[in-house]
């Protein structure tokens, strides 16, 4: 596969991953924010709320990072260290979706995702050095 073409599914990955995060920050909206959840004390709540938020907020920073990086790391080979770093991060996050969230479909998407941008670092860093 050419770098140029990798670098454009890296985009759209990355892309994907950042709408992922808007949509995961969003829905926490209605249950634990907007409603609450009566089953848990407040203190609980408050927790849930936020690890949700951060959750998201983690897949958009992340997202937006990849997006920015990705762009221009053919210019700047000393960006896919960075790039795989923040993949791995990810690629950890989408397994432990899963394995903590197998019924949840955005869990899956998640790991889908993460996990591709995953591999799309490590043969983009593999290209961009043979370079």
């Amino acid at each position: 596969m050419k770098t140029n073409r990798l670098i454009s599914i890296g985009k759209v990955v990355a892309v994907a991953i950042l709408i992922l995060g808007i949509i995961h920050d969003v829905a926490t909206y209605m249950p634990l924010i907007r409603g609450g959840l009566s089953c848990l004390s407040p203190g609980t709540l408050k927790a849930m709320t936020y690890m949700s938020l951060i959750c998201g907020t983690f897949f958009i920073v992340n997202g937006i990072l990849i997006l920015v990086m990705i762009r221009i790391v053919e210019s700047y080979v000393i960006l896919t260290i960075p790039i795989l770093i923040i993949s791995t991060f990810l690629l950890v996050a989408g397994v432990l979706s899963v394995v903590y969230m197998y019924h949840n479909p955005f869990a899956w998407v998640a790991f889908i995702l993460n996990t591709s941008v995953f591999i799309i670092a490590l043969v983009l860093r593999q290209k961009v050095i043979k370079k």
